[in-house]
């Protein structure tokens, strides 16, 4: 990377900043990618459009770091970063996750249980205010807005540039897998790898009652004699997998992207889990940007009629956040109020607990379990999704605001810091520009 890097990402941030400074009134991003389970309200806004904001500055392999813009995709960083040996420290699971995404909202994956969620990974990050003001904060600097910054989903500005840390990887991945069938167990083995570290990577799935498969992945240099790694970019399913092997190769890049072929395993709520499906799609476009566009499209006729058609559902597309001692609680309450399976599995600590919209302890290690289907429902909706923000706050965890959200005002700033969070944005956005957390959130603002 070079100097004209940095003078054309300052380039690109002076037009936004204009964009900005020569208009006034509500202001909406345009973008490529949205990782959003919730719609956007419609109305008059000025469109920021941050598509071209989507490079890789400069990569310091020696200093362990890479400056990103803000639309970046973990993809086109990971593919920056693996010839030097390197890969982000949590590498979010969905290829369409972007940097700067990440940042306002919360990021994990499998490294999540050595360092903490992505924000926690994060050096320095660049905010693009309301008035066009680029505001960079990082621990020493604006520490209040560096802290403050995660979870707040573009209702304080927009990220404009991330120092990302990065860590040594190797070309290949050996991965072992360990069935469970009480949770118990399944979660003192999942405490003590937190506690402890032993392998690189740590994540697992709960498939039923009595069914939990946990996953370590091993760093490994070079395949044994004999042994090809899988492919599961196409035809082969990478969840299934996790039933069928007690050990498993595979390459660094697709370990990084093992739940995108399959958007975890709710490809088969398009039909893609079907072979001739798959064969036809081809590998290309069996990803999640591919279930994102089918997804905004089934919200529009003709979709939307046929879906009208099928038994009453509600959506419940969710990640939550429960220390660890209350997880085999919290699963056992959800099979039986709820009942999504599979569950996924990610464990993770905090390294710091000052991040204040996303308050988490550090005494502890979390579990993420993220569930993603639709509920047979008689029931008026938003109703299972209020369950599982009632049995969230019952075991002391946190959700995350990526999608549905049922709180009223006061239960929601009970659990997002609103002192904090109002001082922010007095200094970021007097005048209302963005919409307000609690807004965009929960009003699908």
């Amino acid at each position: 990377m070079t100097e004209s890097a940095w003078k054309l990402h300052r380039k690109r941030v002076d037009g936004l900043a204009r964009t900005l400074t020569d208009s006034d009134g509500p202001v909406r991003l345009k973008k490529r990618t949205s990782n959003l389970f919730r719609p956007r309200a419609d109305g008059e806004r000025t469109e920021l459009d941050v598509t071209s904001l989507n490079n890789v500055i400069e990569i310091d392999a020696r200093a362990g770091v890479a400056e990103v813009e803000g639309m970046t995709t973990y993809v086109d960083l990971v593919d920056a970063t693996l010839p030097y040996g390197l890969a982000p420290v949590i590498v979010p699971e969905l290829k369409s996750i972007t940097v700067g995404g990440a940042m306002t909202g919360l990021g994990i994956e499998s490294s999540a249980f050595r360092y903490g969620l992505v924000h926690h990974t994060a050096h320095e990050i660049d905010v693009l205010a309301a008035d066009g003001r680029v505001l960079t904060c990082s621990p020493e600097q604006r520490p209040e807005l560096f802290f403050g910054f995660p979870n707040s989903y573009g209702s304080l500005g927009y990220t404009t540039r991330v120092r990302v840390g990065l860590i040594p990887v190797t070309p290949y991945v050996r991965l072992e897998h360990s069935r469970f069938s009480d949770p118990e167990q399944l979660f003192a083995a999942i405490d003590e790898e937190c506690r402890n570290p032993g392998c690189a990577y740590l994540d697992g799935v709960y498939f039923s009652p009595g069914e939990f498969v946990l996953t370590r992945a091993h760093f490994v240099d070079s395949l044994p004699a004999g042994t090809s790694s899988s492919d599961y970019t196409w035809m082969q399913q990478y969840w299934k997998s996790l039933r069928q092997k007690d050990t498993d190769y595979l390459t660094i890049h697709d370990y990084l992207w093992r739940w995108d072929t399959d958007w975890f395993w709710c490809s088969k709520n398009v039909g893609a889990h079907l072979k001739l499906v798959r064969l036809l799609l081809g590998r290309r476009r069996l990803s999640s940007v591919t279930y994102q566009k089918i997804m905004r499209a089934s919200h529009h006729w003709p979709l939307y009629l046929l879906s009208r058609l099928r038994p009453a559902t509600e959506s419940v597309i969710q990640d939550v956040d429960i220390p660890i001692a209350n997880v085999a609680a919290f699963l056992a309450e959800f099979e039986a109020e709820i009942g999504i399976r599979p569950v996924w599995i990610c464990p993770f600590v905090v390294p710091d607990g000052r991040f204040s919209l996303f308050e988490l302890r550090t005494d502890t290690p979390y579990i993420n379990f993220g569930f993603w289907d639709l509920v047979r429902s008689s029931e008026p909706d938003g109703y299972y999704n209020k369950r599982v923000e009632d049995l969230v706050a019952k075991l002391g965890g946190k959700k995350s605001l990526y999608s549905r959200s049922t709180y009223d005002k006061m239960t929601f700033w009970s659990e997002y810091d609103r002192d904090t969070y109002e001082s922010l944005k007095r200094e970021c956005d007097p005048d209302g520009r963005f919409p307000g957390l609690y807004e965009k959130a929960v009003k699908q603002g």
